[in-house]
């Protein structure tokens, strides 16, 4: 009775061993997929933000994180619409706002609650905006809607600052946007980020050495030379690795201080 009853026990055993592996496996790929991206953001090249977008969507086969793997994706099409907004090739950059903003849409169905693509997917609607200034009466409350949604599930995230932050840098002074304004909230987001700590390696971990090289981009064209100095240094404490702040960032700033002088 007792080996029939271990025999049972067993073979019940064996869909819960299994799907425990495919849940590790896939957590595995998710880490390996945030880290290819991170990488990307390093270099700053459309292959290598394109290869991780392309190794995200192969995650979405195992359904047990489809919604984590769909914010990935959309993330992804934000570098991708952001690295196109910085060549002023706008035109590259809407099929991957389209495909970005149905992700986090999709993520959303999922997970409704998900702060991180409520922000996001504001974002998108803005640069969605950018590119087709007429949808700007249909997107406009859509943008904002986004992010006070995720304001309110999330109101200590950083990533909801630095995004509002993009946003003023970004946007004319007519229609509210400005570098001051930029600073505050990039300030806000650095706050934020010595405190919002993510304990669980799956999810959205980016931005706080984003944040201080924004502050110090920002702080270079105000000529807050010494300011901006200090917060390019504490981004690469953060972040070593970071391209365009040792590539970009600290030569225009020295090269700016050497022309003070």
């Amino acid at each position: 009775m007792k080996s029939t009853i271990t025999l049972i026990l067993f073979f019940w055993l064996i869909p819960l061993l299994s799907f425990s592996q495919n849940e590790i496996a896939i957590d595995s790929l998710i880490i390996q997929g945030k880290q290819l991206l991170n990488r990307a953001e390093n270099t700053w090249q459309e292959s290598d933000l394109l290869q991780a977008r392309a190794y995200f969507e192969r995650l979405l086969t195992d359904t047990s994180k489809v919604w984590l793997v769909r914010y990935y994706i959309g993330l992804a099409d934000y570098r991708l619409t952001s690295f196109y907004f910085s060549k002023q090739d706008k035109d590259k950059s809407k099929p991957f706002i389209d495909d970005g903003i149905d992700q986090f849409q999709q993520c959303l169905e999922l997970k409704p609650d998900f702060a991180e693509a409520h922000c996001l997917l504001s974002s998108l609607y803005g640069n969605k905006i950018a590119v087709s200034p007429f949808s700007a009466m249909t997107l406009g409350p859509k943008a904002g809607k986004a992010m006070s949604k995720a304001m309110e599930l999330a109101p200590g995230n950083p990533r909801n600052y630095l995004i509002q932050a993009w946003s003023a840098y970004y946007t004319p002074k007519m229609f509210g946007g400005s570098k001051e304004k930029a600073k505050k909230y990039f300030e806000q987001a650095i706050a934020c980020f010595d405190s919002f700590k993510v304990t669980d390696p799956l999810l959205p971990d980016w931005g706080h050495d984003e944040a201080y090289a924004w502050l110090g981009a920002a702080q270079m064209e105000a000529e807050e030379f010494e300011a901006a100095k200090s917060n390019l240094n504490k981004a690469l404490e953060i972040n070593p690795e970071y391209g365009w702040v040792t590539y970009v960032l600290l030569p225009n700033l020295q090269k700016k201080m050497t022309v003070e002088k």
